[in-house]
């Protein structure tokens, strides 16, 4: 060993390696200052910092994920879900390292300041959870701290898997105000019912508009929404007695039979066709009250000529007030006559519509005055003088307008659906006896039929739904159409959000928040701490090893420095007495002949 030049061995094994002078590595035989800042050194600094720093995002993943709760589904969203998939992947990586990190530098940092032997050995060794539990075990150490940092490491798996169970998506209902278009109540002003010209012109659209609602009644009659989709209006005397403006409740359709005042509904427009939606709409309507129904003999009703199997007359011309006088006269089965006594009124209501989807029905209804949002005196008496007696003209020859012999047919489909609204459809060729009917009944058919006919003679196209985007210039067309809007209040239950779920989000954030309390604590002590890094490399089995002969200095070199400069040195764990009774075992140069293989028959000290 004397003849030994350390230097001349780790140059020379340097040089067999490398071809290139500039690279030779020298072992340091100088005194240096330790822990100096070089420019190599500030560099590893920042670089220490920007790889202390990564669970920052961690907590921001966290907090993005904590404003997206409640948030609609987006393509941002679905980015951070993709980016939380490698959470479980990255986060244990990142925690291993970081936190390894840091109980090593502060077991140096205790060492340089003096601390036991087992602290340091825990701190050191504490490199993952099992590491962690083996050193608790070994050392019989079973303190707080040591129990603290079994508990640290199983953060790692928390961490990671919280991350991926962060952010969910759900089904919500997302509450928003929207605005509807409905027809005007003032559209009626259009009516083909003006005058005699008028009605001569449109006999053809309003005869199969109403004769195609009329005869779809038996499936449609009952429901909420006519055939075109419109939503129907209940009879507001049939739900209430009161004539007072006090709102109404409607039972739903699934609850109860509502008698709805026409078997055309009020066209809305702009409805979506998912989510629940509520609104209010305004219509006027007809609605018949009788206090007699009666058979009598044919010289008794006065019926005239026999143009029609029935009619609907007036004593008086004119009509100053409501109700108006209406009497009904219809041919029975017995060549006599059917008489009842009416009266005939006209009302404003509000009604207030609930939708599932695109099908909705009406939930209250409400009285309004009926000389009201824009509907003027002068136009409710043309109503009551022109209007009504076109529908009391017109009505009844609906379906025979214009035949030789009307009463050889026998009843039309009118009276045959007010004797019996399930089964009226088809030539029978004889008359029925509206008489049998009791006066609400027959109050109550007429009242349909009389708000049916009605709603058949104006604003007929927009009863199929199919009109253009710009509604004000319907306001200017021929049939004149105008259109309310309405605020609607809409819940869209379909509308997927996410949901962040809050013990994972605090379990990430807590877990994050540790790793990077740890992290910057072992940077900060790495950077405080003097003494060279040599805990855990086995290069520093040879610091001051007599067994391990080498040049005087190097004291200030890290494990990595110590190992770089000596990768080639061959070392061996064995006897370095072999020729001895007892064997020691140490760490030991294996080129000197110094050390032998250790054997299990031996004994060592």
């Amino acid at each position: 060993m004397k003849g030994m030049d350390f230097k001349g061995y780790v140059n020379a094994s340097h040089n067999e390696r490398t071809d290139s002078a500039s690279t030779t590595r020298t072992w340091p035989m100088k005194s240096q200052h330790i822990a100096t800042i070089t420019p190599l050194r500030a560099s590893i600094i920042v670089f220490d910092a920007v790889i202390a720093s990564t669970p920052i995002m961690f907590i921001a993943l966290a907090l993005i994920a904590a404003r997206l709760d409640g948030k609609v589904v987006s393509d941002y969203g679905h980015k951070l879900e993709q980016t939380l998939l490698l959470s479980p992947t990255i986060f244990p990586i990142m925690f291993a390292a970081l936190m390894s990190r840091c109980f090593k530098h502060v077991g140096l940092f205790m060492a340089e300041r003096g601390t036991t032997l087992g602290r340091l050995d825990q701190l050191a060794g504490c490199q993952s959870l099992f590491s962690a539990i083996e050193r608790q075990m070994a050392l019989r150490s079973w303190s707080v701290i040591g129990f603290l940092l079994t508990m640290v490491w199983f953060l790692s798996p928390l961490g990671g898997q919280s991350a991926l169970r962060l952010l969910e998506t759900e089904t919500k209902a997302q509450r928003t105000v929207g605005t509807y278009q409905y027809l005007s109540p003032l559209a009626s002003q259009d009516s083909f019912l003006m005058g005699a010209s008028s009605i001569n012109s449109g006999r053809s659209t309003f005869t199969s508009l109403f004769l195609t609602a009329l005869l779809s009644s038996t499936k449609y009659q009952n429901t909420s929404m006519d055939l075109w989709g419109n939503v129907k209006m209940p009879l507001y005397s049939s739900i209430t007695n009161s004539t007072s403006g006090e709102k109404q409740h409607v039972p739903s359709p699934s609850q109860a039979n509502i008698t709805y005042a026409s078997l055309i509904g009020i066209p809305v427009i702009d409805v979506p066709t998912t989510g629940l939606s509520s609104y209010n709409i305004r219509a006027r309507q007809w609605d018949v009250t009788c206090s007699s129904n009666k058979e009598m003999s044919w010289n008794a009703t006065n019926f005239g000529n026999l143009t029609t199997t029935w009619k609907l007359n007036s004593t008086s011309t004119s009509c100053d007030n409501y109700p108006c006088e209406l009497s009904l006269k219809s041919v029975d089965s017995s060549q006599n006559f059917t008489v009842a006594e009416c009266g005939v009124s006209y009302g404003y209501y509000e009604a207030g519509i609930s939708c599932d989807g695109s099908l909705c029905f009406a939930s209250s209804m409400q009285k309004l005055d009926l000389i009201s949002d824009g509907y003027t005196q002068a136009y409710d008496d043309f109503t009551r003088s022109n209007i009504r007696r076109g529908i009391m003209t017109s009505l009844p020859r609906v379906d025979n307008f214009g035949v030789a012999d009307a009463g050889a047919r026998g009843s039309t489909y009118m009276e045959r659906w007010m004797i019996d609204p399930i089964d009226f459809i088809g030539a029978r060729y004889d008359n029925v006896d509206l008489w049998k009917l009791s006066t609400a009944d027959m109050a109550q058919r007429l009242t349909i039929l009389f708000n049916t006919f009605f709603q058949s003679t104006y604003a007929t196209t927009a009863l199929g739904g199919s009109l253009p985007t710009n509604l004000t210039s319907l306001a200017d067309a021929s049939p004149f159409l105008t259109f309310n809007t309405t605020t609607a209040h809409v819940t869209n239950t379909s509308t997927l959000v996410y949901a962040t779920r809050w013990k994972w989000f605090s379990t990430l954030l807590f877990a994050s928040i540790v790793l990077q309390i740890a992290a910057y604590a072992g940077l900060v002590l790495k950077y405080m701490t003097l003494a060279p890094d040599i805990i855990g490399y086995a290069s520093s089995l040879t610091l001051t090893n007599p067994y391990t002969p080498g040049p005087t200095g190097g004291t200030t070199l890290n494990g990595l420095e110590r190992s770089k400069l000596l990768s080639d040195m061959p070392v061996r764990i064995g006897d370095v007495r072999p020729g001895d009774r007892v064997g020691v075992v140490a760490f030991a140069r294996a080129d000197l002949g110094l050390v032998a293989g250790l054997r299990r028959g031996r004994v060592y000290a």
